[in-house]
Protein backbone atom coordinates (compact mmCIF):
# COMPACT_ATOMS: atom_id res chain seq x y z
CA UNK A 1 0.00 0.00 0.00
CA UNK A 2 2.74 2.31 0.76
CA UNK A 3 4.17 1.48 -2.56
CA UNK A 4 0.94 2.34 -4.35
CA UNK A 5 0.77 5.70 -2.58
CA UNK A 6 4.30 6.52 -3.61
CA UNK A 7 3.57 5.59 -7.24
CA UNK A 8 0.38 7.68 -7.17
CA UNK A 9 2.29 10.66 -5.77
CA UNK A 10 4.98 10.22 -8.42
CA UNK A 11 2.33 10.07 -11.14
CA UNK A 12 0.67 13.22 -9.83
CA UNK A 13 4.01 15.03 -9.85
CA UNK A 14 4.60 13.95 -13.45
CA UNK A 15 1.21 15.32 -14.48
CA UNK A 16 1.86 18.57 -12.69
CA UNK A 17 5.19 18.93 -14.52
CA UNK A 18 3.47 18.55 -17.89
CA UNK A 19 1.01 21.38 -17.24
CA UNK A 20 2.06 24.85 -18.40
CA UNK A 21 2.15 26.88 -15.20
CA UNK A 22 4.62 29.56 -16.34
CA UNK A 23 4.17 31.60 -19.49
CA UNK A 24 7.32 32.67 -21.40
CA UNK A 25 8.36 36.30 -20.88
CA UNK A 26 10.82 38.63 -22.58
CA UNK A 27 13.68 39.88 -20.47
CA UNK A 28 15.52 43.15 -20.96
CA UNK A 29 18.53 44.68 -19.35
CA UNK A 30 19.41 48.32 -19.23
CA UNK A 31 22.49 49.94 -17.86
CA UNK A 32 22.05 52.81 -15.47
CA UNK A 33 25.11 54.63 -16.88
CA UNK A 34 24.89 56.58 -20.08
CA UNK A 35 27.71 56.72 -22.62
CA UNK A 36 28.70 59.64 -24.80
CA UNK A 37 30.62 59.90 -28.06
CA UNK A 38 31.75 62.67 -30.35
CA UNK A 39 31.33 62.32 -34.09
CA UNK A 40 33.60 64.32 -36.36
CA UNK A 41 32.55 65.00 -39.92
CA UNK A 42 34.88 65.53 -42.84
CA UNK A 43 34.22 66.71 -46.36
CA UNK A 44 34.00 63.95 -48.92
CA UNK A 45 36.73 64.20 -51.53
CA UNK A 46 35.56 65.60 -54.84
CA UNK A 47 37.00 65.45 -58.34
CA UNK A 48 39.30 68.44 -58.92
CA UNK A 49 37.66 71.23 -60.92
CA UNK A 50 38.96 73.81 -63.40
CA UNK A 51 41.84 71.47 -64.17
CA UNK A 52 44.24 72.23 -67.01
CA UNK A 53 47.37 70.58 -68.39
CA UNK A 54 49.62 72.82 -70.47
CA UNK A 55 52.74 71.42 -72.16
CA UNK A 56 55.72 73.66 -72.84
CA UNK A 57 57.92 72.54 -75.72
CA UNK A 58 61.63 72.26 -75.19
CA UNK A 59 63.87 72.05 -78.27
CA UNK A 60 65.75 68.92 -77.22
CA UNK A 61 64.82 65.47 -78.50
CA UNK A 62 61.75 64.22 -76.66
CA UNK A 63 62.08 66.48 -73.65
CA UNK A 64 58.88 67.99 -72.31
CA UNK A 65 57.74 70.27 -69.52
CA UNK A 66 54.12 70.60 -68.47
CA UNK A 67 52.12 72.46 -65.87
CA UNK A 68 48.96 71.28 -64.11
CA UNK A 69 46.48 73.66 -62.48
CA UNK A 70 43.30 72.68 -60.58
CA UNK A 71 40.92 73.68 -57.80
CA UNK A 72 39.71 71.71 -54.79
CA UNK A 73 37.87 72.33 -51.54
CA UNK A 74 40.41 70.20 -49.66
CA UNK A 75 43.81 71.44 -48.44
CA UNK A 76 47.22 70.57 -49.89
CA UNK A 77 47.72 67.42 -47.80
CA UNK A 78 44.79 65.82 -49.65
CA UNK A 79 46.15 66.34 -53.20
CA UNK A 80 48.31 64.02 -55.30
CA UNK A 81 49.35 63.57 -58.92
CA UNK A 82 49.76 60.11 -60.49
CA UNK A 83 51.85 59.84 -63.65
CA UNK A 84 51.95 56.61 -65.65
CA UNK A 85 54.12 55.58 -68.58
CA UNK A 86 54.73 52.10 -69.96
CA UNK A 87 52.74 50.53 -67.11
CA UNK A 88 54.82 52.24 -64.40
CA UNK A 89 52.97 54.66 -62.09
CA UNK A 90 54.54 57.25 -59.83
CA UNK A 91 52.61 59.13 -57.14
CA UNK A 92 53.81 62.63 -56.46
CA UNK A 93 52.95 65.30 -53.93
CA UNK A 94 56.28 67.16 -53.90
CA UNK A 95 55.64 69.31 -56.98
CA UNK A 96 52.21 70.52 -55.84
CA UNK A 97 52.08 74.16 -54.73
CA UNK A 98 49.20 76.18 -53.31
CA UNK A 99 48.61 79.04 -55.76
CA UNK A 100 45.67 80.74 -54.03
CA UNK A 101 42.72 80.30 -51.70
CA UNK A 102 39.36 82.02 -52.04
CA UNK A 103 36.26 81.27 -49.97
CA UNK A 104 37.23 77.70 -49.07
CA UNK A 105 38.41 76.81 -52.58
CA UNK A 106 42.12 76.14 -53.06
CA UNK A 107 43.91 76.48 -56.39
CA UNK A 108 46.99 74.31 -56.94
CA UNK A 109 49.75 74.09 -59.53
CA UNK A 110 52.31 71.39 -60.23
CA UNK A 111 55.09 71.85 -62.77
CA UNK A 112 57.01 68.88 -64.14
CA UNK A 113 60.12 68.97 -66.26
CA UNK A 114 61.72 66.03 -68.04
CA UNK A 115 64.23 65.40 -65.27
CA UNK A 116 61.42 65.14 -62.71
CA UNK A 117 59.39 62.82 -64.95
CA UNK A 118 62.38 60.55 -65.52
CA UNK A 119 63.23 60.46 -61.80
CA UNK A 120 59.63 59.70 -60.79
CA UNK A 121 59.23 56.88 -63.29
CA UNK A 122 62.87 55.70 -63.32
CA UNK A 123 62.89 55.78 -67.11
CA UNK A 124 65.73 56.04 -69.56
CA UNK A 125 63.28 56.84 -72.38
CA UNK A 126 64.02 60.33 -73.71
CA UNK A 127 62.25 59.95 -77.05
CA UNK A 128 58.83 61.08 -75.94
CA UNK A 129 55.76 58.92 -75.75
CA UNK A 130 52.46 58.98 -73.92
CA UNK A 131 51.97 59.77 -70.25
CA UNK A 132 48.70 59.24 -68.35
CA UNK A 133 48.31 61.97 -65.73
CA UNK A 134 45.72 61.90 -62.94
CA UNK A 135 45.06 64.63 -60.40
CA UNK A 136 43.54 63.02 -57.32
CA UNK A 137 41.90 64.42 -54.21
CA UNK A 138 41.38 62.22 -51.17
CA UNK A 139 42.61 61.10 -47.81
CA UNK A 140 46.31 60.16 -47.55
CA UNK A 141 46.93 56.67 -46.20
CA UNK A 142 43.47 55.49 -47.22
CA UNK A 143 41.79 54.29 -50.36
CA UNK A 144 39.17 57.04 -50.14
CA UNK A 145 39.85 59.17 -53.22
CA UNK A 146 37.42 60.90 -55.56
CA UNK A 147 37.28 60.11 -59.24
CA UNK A 148 40.48 61.59 -60.67
CA UNK A 149 40.74 64.34 -63.27
CA UNK A 150 42.78 62.67 -66.00
CA UNK A 151 44.90 63.91 -68.89
CA UNK A 152 46.97 62.28 -71.60
CA UNK A 153 50.30 63.96 -72.35
CA UNK A 154 51.56 63.06 -75.85
CA UNK A 155 55.20 64.01 -76.24
CA UNK A 156 56.34 63.91 -79.86
CA UNK A 157 59.86 63.74 -81.19
CA UNK A 158 61.73 66.99 -80.45
CA UNK A 159 58.96 67.95 -78.01
CA UNK A 160 57.48 70.34 -80.58
CA UNK A 161 53.69 70.31 -80.79
CA UNK A 162 53.17 68.05 -77.79
CA UNK A 163 49.60 67.95 -76.48
CA UNK A 164 47.91 67.37 -73.15
CA UNK A 165 44.23 66.46 -73.44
Amino acid sequence: MRRRGALAALGALCLLGALPFAAPVEAAWTQAQASTATATTVSAPTTPTSATCVPTSVIIVGLQNFKLTWSSTLPLAFQRVDITKNGTTARDTGQIQLASQTGGVYTYTATYDTAKLLSLLNLTDLLGGTYAISIQTGYPGSSWYATPRSFTLNVILLGLGSTCT
